[in-house]
């Protein structure tokens, strides 16, 4: 499913990335990615997240590939949703770098909004960095107000 570009470029900000996935008895699982390289014309998003930090995530994708995926802005908490299916593959030089611009990008914006940097680095983590390639199949507005829960894009 292709993705709207401005869509592709609010998922490629720095957003907070949280992600939900969960076991084959559907016991849930949070998480946090710390980077998104966005292919709007394929409808991929491939997400770097810390293997270390978020075994749970990793293992539950690589057992059933469910993944849903919240972008949120931290200024307005203007907000998305995508969900569809994913791999776990290995994270390149590109990814490694979009990691470190994300955090850094990250980190500016949320002390700008007054939260140290000490307080949010344990969200933001890449020690042990994989990456998870979503083929998103639906979008949703999550974005607090009489819009929240509705569909933008896809239908599952």
């Amino acid at each position: 499913m292709r993705l709207d570009q401005d869509l592709a470029s609010f998922m490629g900000s720095p957003v907070m990335i949280i992600l939900g996935t969960s076991d084959d008895a559907l016991q849930p699982e949070i998480g946090r990615g710390v980077g998104a390289l966005v292919w709007p014309e394929k409808g991929q998003v491939e997400l770097v997240i810390s293997a270390w930090q978020w075994p749970g995530t990793l293992a539950n994708v690589r057992a059933n590939g469910r993944l849903s995926v919240t972008f949120a802005r931290p200024s307005d908490y203007v907000s998305y949703q995508v969900k569809g299916r994913a791999c776990v593959v290995p994270a390149t030089k590109d990814h490694l770098a979009r990691a470190a611009a994300y955090i850094d990008a990250v980190g500016a914006v949320l002390a700008e909004l007054g939260l140290g940097r000490d307080i949010a680095a344990p969200w933001l983590v890449n020690r042990d960095p994989a990456v998870l390639s979503l083929s998103v199949e639906s979008v949703f507005v999550q974005t607090p107000g009489a819009k929240a829960g509705q569909m933008l894009q896809g239908g599952s």
